[in-house]
């Protein structure tokens, strides 16, 4: 049985976007689609920690403020479980606390709303290259 890894030229990177908009969340799926990425979408932490379970994804992007568990507490217990997995976390607020705390929590950055989905997806594949070089 033939398993791709990164090297090989029938890769996917794998992402999960767990999100409570579900608009922002279709955009975000659909820009990285458009990169060459498998998206899985997750409406709650819970679930994005059993999709990563079943999928070893490359990258998790989660919102600060999602139902069940916040996207901090989602982050914390996905890093923990797979130190490797690279999380973003994307919240309302503009402010140096909230990377501060992204930091304590294990993301590998935060990245403010207001940034726009360009600006998530510009943050998220900088340090994905990044990883992997």
């Amino acid at each position: 049985m033939f398993v791709p890894s990164p090297d090989s030229v029938y890769y996917r990177p794998c992402l999960i976007v767990a999100y409570s908009d579900s608009g922002f969340a279709a955009r975000v799926s659909r820009a990285f689609r458009l990169l060459g990425w498998d998206v899985y979408v997750a409406r709650s932490g819970p679930e994005a920690r059993r999709l990563a379970r079943m999928l070893f994804p490359d990258l998790a992007i989660l919102d600060a403020e999602l139902p069940e568990e916040s996207g901090w507490l989602t982050c914390e217990k996905l890093v923990s479980e797979q130190p490797l997995l690279r999380v973003f976390v994307v919240g309302a607020s503009d402010s140096i606390k909230d990377d501060k705390f992204a930091s304590f929590v294990g993301a590998a950055g935060y990245v403010p709303r207001c940034r726009g989905v360009k600006g998530l997806v510009d943050e998220a594949c900088g340090a994905a290259l990044q990883a992997t070089t």
